[in-house]
């Protein structure tokens, strides 16, 4: 059975608008296959408040602080009558980094608002911190959690080993004599293209090939090292949502129509590391709207608007559709006693934002059970 990252969220009840952000990103990380844990979720453990926090950041794989105005002045204990939780997860955080000597994999400030920054404990403002309403924070803490890196450290390769060469005293400057089985190679070409002419006393095996790497073009995706891996990356990352849905041959798929939407159907689709530098705006932008369109994809949309939930009028649309799949109207009884069943109201006109995101998730699951993904 596959085993979830766990982590476990350790903020302060700041206000009801807070806490409601925080469930929120809770909801988002389980829904996108992170193990996460929050006190709204429990009413009352079974083993108490104090040893339920404890065996939160004991047992978890990460621990995600949300950083505001609230916790840092319970962490630093700076008011009494209130925030016990946070002055008991805050001194579970500190010791914790004491008895490692300052090292720190576990802990990872997060926050909800840019100026919060300023709020981050002491203790953890050596860490990097990440802002998840912005897509690209969100995505980077995604990667962290996930062990996906963005850039991949390539392997180390072999060492070029060249010919022994020694000067000998009877020879011209700027000659050398050589030493047993060399090989004396003359270069012919640009700079971009080099053919080497062999000569010496060496023998290839009869059918053996020599290889000759051309190096990208000046001015071509292919050049630009750092454009060429943000393709990779989106390719990647639209094949990854893509196979979550439809399969081990989703990434065949996601190819072939690349290749036939850019007219290359009969050629490598890395054809495109010899275009113009350019012609990456294009792909890019095109990679981007095919990843918006996945299910994922839709959910950083929210993000990018400035909240965690998407907007009423986007839940409105999407919860159509999906009732358009189950063939039911909005009206319908079966919809009505959903509705009462887990929200107590028999409309979701009924709902604010946050419990209508749960309608429209749990009626996506509806779909998902239904077809057998």
């Amino acid at each position: 059975m596959k085993k979830h990252l766990k982590t476990f969220i350790s903020y302060s009840h700041d206000s009801q608008e807070h806490k409601r952000a925080v469930l929120a990103f809770a909801h988002q990380l389980r829904e996108q296959g992170i193990d996460c844990n929050v006190d709204q979720y429990e009413e009352s453990p079974d083993v108490g408040w104090i040893t339920w926090m404890e065996d939160q950041i004991a047992n978890s794989d990460y621990v995600l602080v949300v950083c505001s105005r609230g916790y840092a002045e319970k962490f630093n204990d700076r008011t009494t009558e209130s925030g016990k939780g946070v002055k008991w997860e805050g001194a579970i955080i500190t010791q914790a980094l004491y008895d490692s000597a300052g090292k720190n994999r576990k802990f990872i400030p997060v926050l909800l608002y840019e100026d919060d920054k300023v709020y981050i404990p002491r203790t953890l403002k050596s860490f990097t911190y990440y802002n998840v309403l912005t897509r690209d924070g969100y995505e980077k803490l995604y990667r962290r959690l996930t062990k996906q890196p963005a850039i991949k450290k390539p392997p180390v390769g072999n060492v070029i080993k060249f010919p022994a060469k020694r000067m000998s005293v009877l020879s011209a400057p700027g000659t050398t004599e050589r030493v047993g089985r060399t090989v004396s190679q003359s270069m012919i070409g640009n700079n971009n293209v080099q053919i080497g002419i062999l000569r010496g006393n060496i023998s290839l095996p009869p059918k053996a090939k020599l290889a000759i790497n051309r190096l990208p073009s000046p001015g071509t995706i292919g050049a630009d090292s750092l454009l060429k891996q943000a393709i990779k990356d989106r390719f990647n990352k639209l094949g990854e949502e893509r196979e979550k849905r439809f399969g081990k041959r989703a990434y065949a798929a996601m190819y072939k129509i690349f290749k036939n939407d850019f007219g290359i159907k009969k050629k490598p689709w890395t054809d495109i590391w010899d275009w113009p530098e350019a012609a990456a705006d294009v792909i890019i932008r095109y990679l981007d709207e095919k990843y918006a369109n996945t299910i994922v994809g839709r959910i950083e949309g929210a993000i990018r608007k400035g909240s965690l939930l998407p907007s009423k009028g986007h839940l409105y649309q999407r919860e159509k559709e999906l009732l358009m799949q189950l063939d039911l109207e909005i009206s319908s009884r079966e919809v009505k006693a959903s509705l009462e069943k887990y929200f107590g109201v028999d409309s979701h006109t009924k709902l604010d934002s946050l419990r209508h995101w749960q309608w429209v998730m749990y009626l996506e699951k509806v779909i998902r059970d239904k077809i057998g993904e």
